[in-house]
C-alpha cells in the first residue's frame, strides 16, 4: 500500500484505486472532520489517526487480520478501517468521531457511542436523522430511547432504526442540556446507570420530552415515501 499524510493523518490505499486517486479529496474532508469534532467536544488527539483504505469488505477484513467483511470500523487507538470504492465510500466524521471521542472514554453503552457519531454524520442515507426519527413515530416504529440505552436491546434491531434515533437524541441533549453536561455523561462507563444524575431526569423522561420535541416538526410525503423506499430496498420493513 501507498501513504499519504496530512497535518492529523496518514492514509494508506492501493496503488491505481479509487482512493489513491482521490487522496487529496479524503484528507482534506477528513481534515475538515477533525476539526469540527474537537472543536464541539472539546477534544484533540496527541497522534496522527492512521486511515486504511480499501477497495472491498473482504479487503478490509484481510488487511485488518480477521478476515470478517466490513465497510468499515474505528479501532482504538488510533486506526480506522474503510472501504472506498467508486460506489461505497465510508469516510466523513462517523468513525473518526469514535476514534477522538474515545480520547474521553468508552462507554460500555453502544446507544451513546454511535448516538455520539450519528450526531456528527447529522443523516442516514442522505436524510436527516431527524426526518427518520419522526417517522418512525409517526408510523409506529420508534424505539424509545430509555430502552435503546440497554446494549442487548440497542443490539436486537436493525441500525436504519436504531443508529438516526439515538443521533437525533444525542443532538437534543447537546442542544438542550450543552456540552458540559454531555460530556459528564460520556466520561462514565455506563452512562445511562447516571442520566439522572446529570440530567436530573430519568432515562424514560428524558425520552418522554424528546419524544415531544420530534412530534414538533413534519416530513412532506415525497419524503417519506423516498424513506419507505430505502427501507424496502435495505429489506428493513
Amino acid at each position: 500500500m501507498q501513504t499519504f499524510e496530512s497535518e492529523h493523518y496518514i492514509f494508506h490505499c492501493g496503488a491505481n484505486t479509487a482512493a489513491a486517486r482521490d487522496i487529496r479529496k479524503i484528507a482534506a474532508l477528513q481534515e475538515g472532520c477533525f476539526s469540527h469534532i474537537c472543536a464541539v467536544l472539546g477534544l484533540t488527539p496527541d497522534f496522527r489517526i492512521e486511515y486504511f483504505l480499501c477497495d472491498s469488505p473482504e479487503e478490509v477484513g484481510h488487511i485488518y487480520g480477521d478476515d470478517d467483511p466490513c465497510n468499515g470500523f474505528a479501532s482504538p487507538p488510533d486506526r480506522i478501517y474503510a472501504v472506498y470504492n467508486e460506489t461505497v465510500q465510508c469516510v466523513g466524521f462517523h468513525e473518526d468521531a469514535h476514534i477522538i471521542s474515545y480520547r474521553l472514554n468508552r462507554p460500555d453503552c453502544p446507544a451513546v457511542r454511535e448516538g455520539l457519531a450519528m450526531y456528527f454524520d447529522r443523516k442516514w442515507w442522505g436524510i436527516e436523522n431527524l426526518d427518520w426519527t419522526g417517522y418512525y413515530l409517526k408510523t409506529g416504529r420508534y424505539l424509545p430511547m430509555d430502552k435503546l440505552l440497554d446494549r442487548e436491546f440497542f443490539c436486537a434491531h436493525d441500525s436504519p432504526f436504531t443508529y438516526p434515533i439515538v443521533g437525533a437524541f444525542t443532538d437534543w441533549l447537546l442542544t438542550v442540556y450543552g456540552r458540559e453536561r454531555y460530556m459528564e455523561m460520556y466520561s462514565r462507563r455506563n452512562p445511562a446507570a447516571v442520566m439522572e444524575q446529570v440530567y436530573g431526569k430519568t432515562p424514560a423522561e428524558l425520552n418522554a420530552d424528546f419524544e415531544r420535541y420530534v412530534r414538533l416538526y413534519r416530513t412532506d410525503g415525497a419524503l417519506e415515501a423516498r424513506m419507505e423506499e430505502l427501507l424496502r430496498q435495505e429489506n428493513a420493513v
